[in-house]
């Protein structure tokens, strides 16, 4: 099982109360306040007690293993997770790439199956907060403010599924990859440098979210390439600056699909 409160030795400081509103704070430190991953490890120090503990995992370590039964709500706080799935032909197929901040496990917790079903790999280097169930659940139920933070994050999973089937039912292949673009742009989850979005997601992994295969997004790739739409660095890295998203923008919305 890979889910447990178990930490490196020296990796987190215990403290042996729990005061009433601390969730919510730290929610606000490791969630709210913390979308461009800036939160420092000392600064969840005070937050650590026999409920709340830190554990760091490395880039392509399991986070999550499939079958594995929910112990502790997981919050990702630093890097970020590819979420898998193995098909029953045996192809791997993946449902999601997510930066930090967010959660896994909610699901589980408020339904009768507490089993996982897909595989989450640590996509980059990650500092997570593993919180214990019967805990998370009685302070989001006397704390609103701290469940409104967990129902923005459950809003954020059904709209990336919900733009990620739009994708795929209506657009075609380059359209569906200038929607993806739309979305990275969106998030600010990449590097941006005098305006610009820079993409270093391997084509394997962005053909896999995209539902496309390889082939068919180098062919999206050197089409919108062509039409001066975006720019391929060595690696294979996307570069589009602010006048070509804009122009993205202005035919998906031509399109009707944004």
């Amino acid at each position: 099982m890979m889910q447990t409160k178990k930490v490196q030795k020296g990796s987190q400081k215990m403290k042996t109360e729990k005061t009433s509103g601390q969730l919510r704070e730290l929610f606000r430190v490791a969630y709210v306040e913390n979308q461009d991953q800036a939160v420092k490890t000392h600064e969840l120090d005070r937050f650590l007690n026999p409920c709340i503990t830190m554990r760091t995992v490395k880039k392509g370590e399991d986070i999550v293993r499939p079958t594995d039964k929910l112990q502790s709500i997981i919050m990702v706080v630093k890097g970020g997770a590819h979420f898998t799935r193995v098909s029953t032909d045996g192809n791997t197929n993946m449902l999601a790439a997510v930066n930090a901040p967010f959660f896994i496990g909610i699901t589980q917790l408020v339904s009768n199956d507490k089993e996982y079903y897909s595989q989450i790999i640590a996509a980059k280097n990650c500092l997570l907060l593993y919180i214990d169930c019967n805990y998370f659940l009685k302070e989001i139920r006397e704390d609103g403010e701290a469940a409104l933070v967990v129902i923005r994050d459950l809003a954020k999973v059904v709209e990336r599924n919900h733009t990620r089937m739009d994708r795929m039912v209506f657009l075609k292949a380059s359209n569906n990859l200038m929607a993806y673009i739309e979305s990275k742009w969106n998030e600010g989850e990449t590097s941006r440098k005098d305006r610009q979005l820079i993409i270093r997601e391997r084509h394997g992994v962005i053909a896999a979210d995209l539902s496309v295969s390889v082939r068919t997004l180098y062919r999206s790739i050197n089409s919108l390439k062509d039409e001066g739409l975006l720019s391929v660095q060595k690696g294979g890295v996307l570069i589009v600056n602010e006048a070509q998203m804009e122009e993205m923008k202005r035919r998906l919305v031509k399109l009707g699909k944004m």
